[in-house]
């Protein structure tokens, strides 16, 4: 939902790196040509792919015309993509795709580090596309393993695009206090009103599907442990209202970086929540021990969601995991809520 710039080399040319070392010999049947004369497909696969990238088609592209004649996907994507590109001459090719991955969060969170190379079409299913720049994008390992090879043909639930769709110049995410808790913080996407329905249902789909809620409240609750005792202070010195206003400065800062950062919404959120300013931040933890309920950071929220089963990322104790097991059930399209020990 971030942008990420494409490689600036042509599907062709990066083909033809790709399967310039490509041999033809006794046992293979003229694997190594029939690759290389592939150059006139795998171009005309990425002008198709581009077109649309660009009209928001992408779902509607079907593998079968993106094959390379007479060889299996699997055998021309582990040539190509990773003899001729990952190991081989293309090298600087994934590279480049690849470039600030130290620095850089990922295209399709915006919440961890890119560490790895994700094919936007699998690259065994449209082998053909396999090693076009506008295909790669360079993700995190989160995002890439809960992508995996999915593909869809309903428009509503395809991911979008970072090279060629960019939602970071609107603001769409949003975040509200839990009732009754710490500053406990609810995501959500708030859609501007001009977008058309799919493509606000495809923002919707993403952040459901990669498990922003959850990813952006656990980076917000671990950030708001370390401040606590900070923002106390605050509040002695300032009262409500010069709480309130830092913690406004501090969203204006974090957005004016990126409008849609879980940081500054998070500030935002918390600083637009009256109870929050006037100190229920400092509410102390229940530290009442019942019977088979331990208070250290053991238990773990599972909750159903799109068909799939999900867990928290981080650990709770019992007061935080009834808190968060709270804004899980108040979260749309999420059912059979659970707090289960971590194991």
């Amino acid at each position: 939902m971030w942008p990420s710039v494409p490689v600036a080399l042509g599907a062709r040319v990066s083909w033809e790196i790709c399967t310039g070392a490509s041999r033809d010999t006794r046992n293979n049947d003229g694997l190594g040509t029939r690759l290389r004369d592939a150059a006139d497909a795998a171009e005309s696969a990425a002008v198709k792919y581009g077109a649309a990238a660009r009209s928001r088609t992408l779902h509607t592209l079907a593998p079968q015309d993106f094959q390379v004649e007479g060889l299996s996907g699997s055998t021309v994507s582990d040539i190509v993509y990773g003899s001729g590109m990952v190991n081989g001459a293309g090298r600087d090719i994934y590279d480049a795709v690849m470039d600030g991955r130290d620095e850089e969060l990922c295209p399709m969170c915006r919440h961890t580090e890119i560490s790895e190379l994700d094919h936007v079409l699998p690259k065994k299913a449209f082998p053909a596309l396999c090693v076009a720049p506008d295909n790669l994008v360079g993700t995190c390992d989160y995002c890439n393993s809960k992508k995996s090879d999915i593909t869809t043909e309903d428009p509503r639930k395809v991911l979008l695009h970072p090279h060629f769709e960019n939602t970071a110049s609107e603001r769409w995410l949003q975040a509200e206090v839990t009732p009754g808790s710490r500053g406990v913080l609810r995501y959500f996407v708030a859609a501007p009103s001009h977008w058309d329905a799919v493509f606000a249902d495809r923002v919707c789909h993403q952040f459901a599907f990669m498990d922003l809620a959850t990813r952006y409240g656990s980076k917000a609750n671990q950030t708001l442990s370390g401040m606590r005792g900070h923002l106390t202070e605050q509040l002695a010195k300032n009262h409500a209202d010069g709480l309130r206003a830092y913690l406004a400065d501090l969203a204006a800062s974090h957005r004016a970086h990126d409008l849609n950062g879980w940081a500054g919404v998070a500030y935002g959120a918390w600083a637009a929540d009256d109870a929050f300013c006037h100190g229920s931040f400092t509410a102390g933890p229940d530290r009442r021990i019942r019977a088979g309920v331990s208070t250290r950071g053991d238990l773990k929220i599972t909750w159903m969601q799109g068909g799939l089963r999900h867990e928290s990322v981080v650990r709770y104790d019992a007061k935080s995991a009834g808190d968060y097991a709270g804004y899980k059930r108040a979260e749309p399209g999420v059912s059979d809520v659970r707090i289960v020990r971590a194991r």
